[in-house]
C-alpha cells in the first residue's frame, strides 16, 4: 500500500481530534513543553509533521518550526492552521528530503 492510499484528503480531514486521544491537553501539553525546552532559542524540525498536531502549538510558543511530510493532503490540512511563512514544510520522504538551516 502506498502512503497516498492511507493519507489521502479524507484521512487528513478527520485526523485532527482536538481535546481527544493524542490531542488531549494532558498528552500533548507535556510533549510540547519538553520540545520547547529542548529547542530553547533554536529551531525545531518535525519529521512527519502531518497536520501540525505538535508543530502548531510549538510555533505558538515562539519556537521556529519547519517540517518534512510525505503526504500532500496532510500538508493541506496543516495549511488550514498555519501558512508556509509560519511553518515551512518540505514535501518528501524524511529519509531524503531536506530543509535548509540548522535545527
Amino acid at each position: 500500500m502506498r502512503h497516498q492510499d492511507i493519507w489521502d484528503d479524507k484521512a487528513a480531514k478527520v485526523y485532527d481530534t482536538p481535546g481527544v486521544g493524542m490531542f488531549a491537553p494532558d498528552v500533548l501539553g507535556p510533549v510540547v513543553d519538553r520540545l520547547a525546552e529542548l529547542a530553547g532559542k533554536g529551531r525545531a524540525l518535525e519529521l512527519a509533521i502531518g497536520t501540525g498536531r505538535v508543530a502548531v502549538p510549538l510555533s505558538e510558543r515562539g519556537i521556529s518550526v519547519a517540517g518534512i511530510e510525505i503526504a500532500p493532503a496532510m500538508i493541506a490540512q496543516l495549511r488550514t492552521k498555519a501558512g508556509e511563512a509560519k511553518i515551512p514544510v518540505a514535501l518528501g520522504d524524511m529519509t531524503s528530503a531536506t530543509v535548509p538551516g540548522n535545527f
